[in-house]
């Protein structure tokens, strides 16, 4: 059977994500700066405002960089990043999302992979895991949603911070390559169904394979 590499991916962002230039860090601090001014001022416009606009600037600036900064800082060429805003009143970042292409990864071997994340979750501090399947317009889906515990991050050592994560690995047709996408919360709650708005995310993604 031939199989059609992924040439490229784009991730059509809806209202609220941003784009982040995790490629050419030099400008994430700028970007960050100028997007955060930007949504708040947007936002201002229609009253929302209940902290003053400079200092939210300044805390969702500073949160937008640090999301551009830890992919950057990964090294991992070729990842698409998006943070999402949805209230910019309170100056946060609610969720960020990764995308990549996988090369060689059949679809059996990564639901193989989340089955086994799911089975060995207790070693891994899961406080949750589970599987899940679906389609999207670029192809058949594969998916993990979790909850991660990270123990001692309020510097007490019986206690532990809750993540919510989504992993959705993209199998386009006709392709032995993967499109990953991961993404994770700012906090526990923030989607009311994480895994099916992550799901619904992939309606805007379009996946470019070689000719045969």
């Amino acid at each position: 059977m031939v199989t059609r590499p992924i040439a490229g991916f784009e991730l059509r962002l809806p209202e609220s994500w941003y784009a982040v230039p995790t490629e050419t860090p030099d400008l994430v601090e700028a970007w960050a700066r100028s997007t955060a001014a930007r949504i708040v001022a947007e936002a201002g416009t229609s009253g929302g405002l209940e902290v003053p606009a400079q200092e939210l600037a300044a805390s969702l600036a500073a949160q937008l960089e640090d999301v551009g900064r830890a992919v950057a800082d990964t090294g991992i060429r070729g990842l698409v990043t998006a943070a999402l805003v949805r209230r910019p009143e309170l100056g946060v970042v609610d969720a960020m999302v990764t995308v990549a292409a996988q090369p060689d990864l059949a679809r059996e071997e990564f639901a193989a992979q989340l089955a086994a994340g799911v089975e060995d979750s207790q070693e891994h501090d899961y406080a949750f895991a589970s599987r899940f399947d679906g389609t999207c317009a670029a192809g058949e889906v594969e998916g993990l949603h979790a909850m991660i515990t990270h123990f001692g991050e309020l510097g007490d050592e019986g206690s532990g911070v809750l993540e919510e994560r989504v992993v959705l690995g993209v199998f386009p047709p006709e392709s032995a390559d993967m499109v990953e996408v991961t993404a994770v919360a700012r906090s526990v709650g923030t989607f009311d169904d994480m895994a099916q708005e992550m799901v619904d995310l992939l309606a805007g993604l379009t996946v470019e394979t070689e000719t045969a």
